[in-house]
């Protein structure tokens, strides 16, 4: 049910709209409104071709022989079955491609991944965002004004079409993970009110005027309660080990009072902070986070951003989101009714106490595990695209370069590429590591003339750009792969392909890479995938470039 705002309803009314090919209405978001194509199943020989390519440069000759040897028994046993059993089960649901249950060959697995998992949050799943042109208390309260409106406009007036999958967007706002034995769970709420967090103090802040949302922060900012320890530690635990503190901390309303906000809002206390403390804190910190829902942070030094959770959304939603709120106007002037906010109750004993203290204790030991470097330099689209290549080609090559400075060998290579052009489509991974790549690596480390290492680089730039275009359309090798494995534990049969050592390090993603440019964002970044891999979030501006580097100790 939609609980009317007066005030923000005459406010949607004020904004000016630009002009729209279309207007997606909220009740048609979870349906194929733009009749999209369903996400396509690679067919087995093109994906096989693709898979022997990206191991290629990771393999020695004989142990690529022996992966050529496996395919063609992949190809030639089991694998005709596993596909046709996978094209029959999309096939069904195919029937019925305008209704919201009619999921893509891979988002019951994808989804099963994100909400299974037990891993942690921070770091291990959700990202963050450092804004380019927001600063300040002020402009972090307009924000969370603008959020709240942004959702109440969907609701009630709808989007502008984007052209693609629309079904994420009414989960943007007000939807929260629940920590649950072996599977979370993920609801949302039509809410008109958000929790501020300060000092471990939770403030239920009630979002009517962009001019009372100013004055509730300002009142909060000037309180000095606070709290030893943050309930919402356990958000930074392990899904099991969160779900029973947060079972035995009881006070069920409070954290239900939490859980069905539209937003968190952080408010760190004053302090410098270097770049990498920024993206550290932005990522990782245990004090004033609540990683079960999107956050909307300013950090010490008055640096907005935002963490999110990532089980149900992308980049690409949360740039358009960004980009619909900074386009708005907030009028200011308002004679709505103000009243100060209050802190969400929590009724603690000793026990529970010991309990959070322990929490804390793991939180910071593990979150503190994690390393964070920013580096920013003075190229970007202007520059690369004289050079008569791809700017995110150039930026992969750059990466493939320094890991082998110092590790002295290529790695496998994750980025990360949308697919919301299919119905329910998400993601699909590029497999960056090429033949080509490794060459020119070779080639600009060698002796050879400039204009030899220019050729090997525009020969790299040019094959990620044909496989950055294949993954776009679905044609890549891991979410087939992923699905195919899938069938196989279903059919209880044994795929030799899929234990083999080889096949698991072409995913060991030592480089995981994801590229989500836009001119409102000034740093992106996420942690590392694996033990001893490193997390790249990257920018690539008209003359600039960011990238947030993350590693464990």
């Amino acid at each position: 049910m939609i609980r009317t705002i007066p005030s923000l309803s005459k406010v949607s009314k004020a904004i000016p709209k630009a002009k729209a090919k279309a207007t997606i209405p909220y009740h048609a978001m979870p349906t194929n409104i733009n009749n999209l194509p369903r996400l396509p199943i690679p067919g087995l020989k093109d994906t096989i071709d693709r898979y022997l390519r990206s191991t290629k440069p990771l393999t020695t000759p004989s142990s690529y022989s022996h992966q050529v040897s496996l395919t063609s028994t992949f190809l030639s046993s089991v694998a005709p079955l596993l596909h046709s059993s996978l094209a029959s089960s999309d096939a069904l649901n195919s029937k019925d491609l305008l209704h919201s249950s009619s999921n893509s060959y891979i988002e019951s697995h994808w989804n099963t991944m994100y909400l299974s998992g037990r891993w942690s949050l921070p770091v291990n799943s959700n990202p963050f965002y450092i804004l380019e042109n927001f600063r300040g208390l002020h402009d972090l309260a307009d924000f969370t004004t603008k959020l709240v409106l942004w959702e109440r406009n969907m609701r009630e007036e709808g989007l502008e079409d984007d052209g693609g999958c629309q079904q994420s967007y009414p989960l943007t706002v007000s939807t929260s993970r629940h920590p649950h034995p072996t599977f979370d769970y993920l609801q949302t709420h039509s809410s008109s009110y958000v929790i501020l967090i300060k000092n471990n103090v939770y403030y239920k802040v009630p979002i009517n005027t962009a001019e009372n949302t100013r004055r509730s922060f300002e009142y909060i900012q000037g309180l000095e309660e606070e709290e030893e320890f943050n309930v919402g530690v356990g958000t930074c635990l392990d899904r099991n080990s969160w779900y029973d503190l947060k079972s035995n901390l009881g006070n069920v309303k409070s954290f239900e009072t939490i859980d069905n906000a539209a937003f968190i809002i952080c408010l760190d206390s004053p302090s410098p902070l270097t770049p990498a403390e920024e993206s550290h804190n932005m990522l990782a910190s245990h004090n004033n986070r609540w990683y079960d829902k999107h956050q909307l942070i300013m950090l010490g030094n008055g640096v907005i951003g935002f963490n999110w959770e990532h089980s149900f959304s992308d980049g690409m939603i949360w740039n358009r989101l960004i980009q619909d709120c900074s386009d708005m106007t907030l009028p200011i002037n308002s004679e709505e009714e103000w009243t100060p906010p209050l802190p969400v109750p929590f009724d603690l004993k000793s026990p529970d106490k010991k309990m959070l203290q322990d929490a804390t204790d793991t939180a910071s030991k593990e979150l503190n595990q994690c390393i964070s470097n920013h580096l920013q330099g003075p190229y970007g689209k202007n520059v690369l695209k004289t050079w008569k290549v791809s700017p995110d080609a150039a930026m992969q090559m750059a990466y493939q370069i320094a890991y082998h400075n110092i590790h002295e060998r290529v790695a496998p290579v994750y980025e990360s590429c949308a697919t919301r052009n299919f119905w329910r489509g998400r993601t699909e991974t590029i497999r960056s590591c090429t033949e080509e790549s490794k060459r020119f690596v070779e080639v600009f480390k060698g002796e050879g003339s400039v204009e030899f290492k220019r050729e090997a680089f525009r020969e790299a730039a040019i094959r990620h750009v044909e496989i950055a275009g294949e993954a776009k359309m679905g044609m890549g090798v891991d979410r087939i792969f992923l699905a195919l494995e899938k069938e196989a534990e279903k059919m209880g049969v044994e795929v030799e392909l899929f234990n083999d050592e080889v096949y698991k390090e072409s995913k060991n993603w030592r480089l995981s890479t994801s590229n989500v440019s836009h001119p409102s964002l000034r740093r992106f970044g996420f942690g590392p995938v694996v033990g001893d891999g490193y997390g790249l979030g990257y920018l690539v501006g008209e003359d600039t470039f960011s990238v947030n580097v993350t590693n464990f100790k």
